[in-house]
């Protein structure tokens, strides 16, 4: 094999499989240094694709291989990742490459060190063409520097398709031009540790005329969030942020609101979530009666308030709540919420539940029909399964009402699956939920925590995967 083609093996292995070992007139057996070297006769989308694949340093050098690969490096869309990379390497190579620049992930430089190499990054990403785009300030500190903000050349890169920010404070777009144009191919958006202005954040959701996904991680949202004129938004992704507000205003298409969202303020504050406009939303949670209050159209949702067309979703079908069964105040607006979605199939509720005496069995008692646990609940999952006669009390009332229920998984918590696990009978490992009188047609399990896969923001996010909230 020729020294051309030996290097470039070394550089990446798996090139010896299917086509290109063929090209390469490779045998396992046959390691014949004078062996032609055939590599140079690959096609150039192919030695393209190879090069993609290298390291971006490596990329780079193998322009100085041979005449053959000159153009190649610089015709092959750039993908580069910060790692082992000093900034002036960065810079380096984003100034040598002429674009497009595939994906650009920079996230281990600390902005307030290289703040006149960000300017230049920036500038670079947005006259070159960068696609998707990485920019986190040193996200190995998983902190915010409310000091420091990107570029606000970074907020002209048209081209942009994916953007994720992370770890810094918005840029400052007072006086910047807004509208359809500013990132008209925009399709997903995350911010991770973000600081964030009412101003700020409804500026960059009026720039993206596609947005399709919106994902908000760690943040302490603006006060008000309004999704209005996102015509082709399906999924939103609020996780472990705060807000005193959320409203979907207009969102003809969204598909998914996927919530992990707590007041601002100190005890007594809430979440507004109002629901006015979203025809095809089927997937919602978490909602939280401790401290979520709810709007449909015009109409606030009291405990009490009952079913009517204008108080009632009546698309969503995977629904999640966090509820502790032991506070009455809770489990009647948990009782209310769900008469406000008359068609769920799947129901998550992750049990907040502390022991406190109280099981309101004669509150689950006197519920009169609650329309989708009656005729459409097909499947029930209570996380956080702690065998309290609170929950089980709950569960009477599902048994006793729920029609058309076929599945119940009930997660133990650790320290209940554990008690429950010393005994081999498998009656006694269902604990309490052993008394209940099943349905016959209707399956029920106990689940230990090593069944359950941890829940992330991607899969939140991850239009692919039917139920988010699965285990």
């Amino acid at each position: 094999m020729g020294a051309l083609a030996k290097k470039i093996m070394g550089w990446f292995p798996c090139v010896r499989n299917g086509v290109a070992s063929a090209a390469f007139g490779h045998d396992d057996d046959d390691d014949d240094d004078d062996e032609e070297d055939r590599i140079s006769a690959l096609p150039d989308d192919l030695l393209r694709i190879i090069i993609s694949l290298l390291p971006v340093k490596d990329a780079a050098r193998t322009a100085t291989l041979a005449s053959r690969w000159r153009h190649l490096w610089r015709s092959t869309p750039l993908l580069l990742n910060d790692k082992d990379l000093l900034p002036s390497e960065v810079t380096r190579v984003l100034a040598d490459h002429p674009g497009p620049f595939s994906t650009v992930e920079i996230i281990r430089c600390r902005f307030a060190s290289h703040e006149r190499a960000l300017a230049e990054w920036a500038r670079l990403l947005a006259s070159k063409g960068v696609q998707d785009l990485v920019l986190a300030n040193g996200i190995d500190q998983l902190t915010v520097d409310d000091r420091v903000r990107p570029p606000v050349d970074i907020l002209r890169c048209a081209s942009l398709q994916r953007l994720f920010l992370g770890f810094c404070t918005f840029p400052d777009t007072a006086g910047l031009p807004r509208g359809a144009d500013i990132f008209p191919h925009l399709h997903d958006l995350v911010m991770c540790m973000i600081t964030i202005s009412d101003w700020d954040l409804d500026y960059i959701l009026a720039c993206c005329p596609v947005l399709n996904q919106f994902a908000f991680g760690h943040n302490t949202l603006p006060n008000l969030l309004h999704l209005r004129g996102k015509k082709q938004l399906q999924c939103v992704t609020l996780w472990n942020s705060t807000a005193e507000e959320v409203a979907v205003v207009d969102a003809p298409l969204l598909e998914r609101l996927f919530l992990l969202v707590e007041p601002c303020g100190c005890d007594g504050s809430t979440v507004m979530l109002k629901i006015a406009s979203a025809p095809t939303l089927r997937v919602l949670g978490y909602l939280e009666p401790r401290f979520h209050r709810l709007q449909i159209g015009e109409n606030v949702i009291k405990p009490g308030t009952m079913p009517s067309p204008a108080t009632v979703v009546p698309g969503i079908k995977i629904l999640a709540f966090k509820v502790n069964f032991g506070v009455l105040q809770e489990v009647e607006m948990l009782v209310t919420f769900l008469r406000c979605f008359p068609n769920i199939e799947t129901l998550h509720i992750e049990s907040l539940t502390e022991p406190t005496g109280r099981n309101h069995a004669e509150f689950w008692q006197e519920i009169t029909t609650v329309e989708c646990i009656k005729s459409h609940v097909k499947k029930m999952v209570v996380h956080e399964y702690r065998g309290d006669q609170s929950e089980l009390e709950f569960l009477k009332f599902i048994f006793t009402s729920a029609q058309e229920l076929r599945t119940l998984y009930a997660l133990a918590d650790d320290e209940t699956f554990t008690t429950l696990a010393k005994t081999t009978d498998m009656t006694s490992k269902l604990g309490t939920l052993s008394l209940l009188a099943w349905r016959r047609d209707c399956k029920v399990m106990l689940l230990g925590p090593n069944s359950r896969n941890e829940l992330t923001i991607q899969k939140a996010s991850d239009l692919t995967v039917d139920d988010p909230f699965h285990w």
